[in-house]
């Protein structure tokens, strides 16, 4: 495997210096950045997203991080609708029907959300044209546009930001913000094309490939090559025909009989078969070479690989130096980066859902939420919450009502999270169990809230219960 990256950015940088030459316009000058990353500037968005899908597709660190994450960004996802009780019920029907026919080829929202996983690893944004039918009464359908070939623009009558697909058609086609949502994972600068996720990897999985080439070759090199030391029986002039070692025939038949058997024994020396004259002593020494040295710069150059997949070695497969706590410290890591994915991946969806409700004349609004994988460490985990309550207790004995804000902004609740409690809650207790809600914070009577949560077993969506105490639908 074998990237070619410095080839490409040699040749591009030919390419480059010959387009300034010509062309230094502004307009040419925003074409260029819009192609190319900082960190490959005399290279293409295309060309590299390109390679980093065909790294996921064979490489095995790539693919199994892309892998990984496919694992902690979508172990399930919910959509909840709020609206009135009529609008709730009818986006519920919507999305039953709308589920069996939105992105067939990839299994529905479900494989979306993984398609979209993966483009956010290897190409600069997640991009999709969520088309209507021609009445514009519905959605119709979802088309994957390659981020890597959207180029980002401002209008200038309005201000607007444009959106135009290139590499298509002879001519740029552009996309419409009603219909189309562009939305990266990480962006710098002023740049609003973004990157992708796995883009800072590609030189270290270039001299991946370049070392494994290399430890092959030795290893093949060990296999074949060998000193063999070979000692040949003599003739004596009579086994010539001759009278005595003073013939002058006698040197010319000894040096064809030695080339004779040179010939003999390495026509199936290849083989591994070492033939010669009855009499022939053979001594083989394998050349051996040392690999000591290959081990620590593979692993060096791993280590700088999972770094560019921000994956680690654990997830890898190397456990040699990794401790349960070690695991228990990064592994966080890795699920604060697929919570950022879930954030565009949900924003992404929601787009589509909410168009599809607008376009039904159906007044609710959609919201999509990524479950949470399951944890390895669930008994550290709720040692820690109780640990944390405890901690609460003894803060509210203390300090009373003042510590009240604190707790909330803890656990996140808001002044009216007594309100949205299921109705089996009535009989619990708490502090707020005797506690008015203030007039302004009771939802309103003809608001309902309903939470579907996606089953893939069963790829249906069902209801979990209602968060409101007097609403079902």
């Amino acid at each position: 495997m074998t990237l070619g990256l410095s080839t490409s950015l040699r040749l591009g940088a030919q390419r480059a210096g010959s387009r300034q030459s010509f062309d230094d316009s502004p307009a040419a000058m925003l074409g260029r950045l819009a192609t190319a990353y900082l960190g490959y500037p005399n290279d293409s968005r295309a060309r590299l997203s390109g390679v980093l899908r065909m790294l996921i597709q064979s490489d095995e660190d790539v693919g199994g991080t892309a892998s990984d994450y496919l694992a902690i960004v979508n172990p399930g996802h919910t959509v909840e609708f709020t609206g009135s009780r009529k609008a709730v019920k009818a986006a519920r029907a919507e999305l039953d029907a709308w589920a069996r026919t939105i992105y067939p080829e990839g299994g529905g929202l479900d494989g979306l959300a993984n398609n979209q996983v993966i483009e956010l690893l290897a190409s600069p944004a997640s991009s999709l044209e969520w088309y209507p039918d021609e009445e514009r009464t519905r959605v119709q359908g979802v088309a994957v546009v390659p981020a890597e070939r959207v180029r980002i623009g401002t209008d200038p009558a309005t201000g607007e930001r444009t959106f135009h697909q290139v590499g298509l058609t002879p001519a740029p086609i552009r996309l419409d913000p009603t219909t189309y949502l562009y939305a990266p994972l990480i962006t710098m600068g002023g740049d609003p094309h973004g990157i992708p996720m796995f883009l800072s990897a590609l030189r270290a999985l270039d001299r991946k490939g370049r070392l494994i080439e290399n430890t092959d070759r030795v290893i093949e090199l060990m296999r074949q090559i060998a000193l063999v030391g070979v000692e040949l029986p003599m003739p004596t002039p009579q086994d010539f025909g001759l009278s005595s070692a003073d013939d002058p025939r006698y040197a010319e038949y000894k040096r064809q009989y030695a080339e004779d058997a040179a010939d003999m024994i390495l026509g199936l020396a290849p083989k591994g078969l070492f033939v010669g004259p009855q009499g022939t002593k053979f001594t083989i020494n394998n050349v051996t070479h040392s690999l000591g040295g290959i081990p620590d710069i593979t692993q060096e150059n791993n280590r700088r690989a999972w770094t560019g997949l921000h994956t680690t070695a654990f997830l890898r497969g190397h456990l040699d130096s990794t401790t349960e706590a070690l695991a228990k410290v990064v592994y966080p890591m890795i699920e604060a980066r697929a919570t950022n994915i879930q954030a565009v991946i949900a924003r992404q969806l929601e787009f589509g859902l909410n168009l599809h409700l607008r376009l039904r004349g159906i007044p609710a609004v959609a919201y999509v939420k990524f479950q949470q994988a399951e944890s390895a460490f669930k008994q550290a985990e709720a040692e820690a919450y109780l640990t944390r309550m405890q901690a609460h207790k003894l803060g509210k004995e203390i300090a009373g009502a003042a510590y009240a804000r604190r707790f909330a902004d803890d656990l996140e609740l808001s002044d009216d999270e007594d309100q949205h409690a299921p109705p089996w809650a009535r009989d619990w207790g708490g502090a707020g169990e005797d506690a008015q809600a203030s007039p302004g914070t009771a939802p309103q009577a003809d608001q309902v809230r309903l939470t579907l949560a996606y089953h893939r077993r069963e790829r249906a969506y069902h209801a979990v219960p209602i968060p409101a105490p007097e609403e079902a639908v």
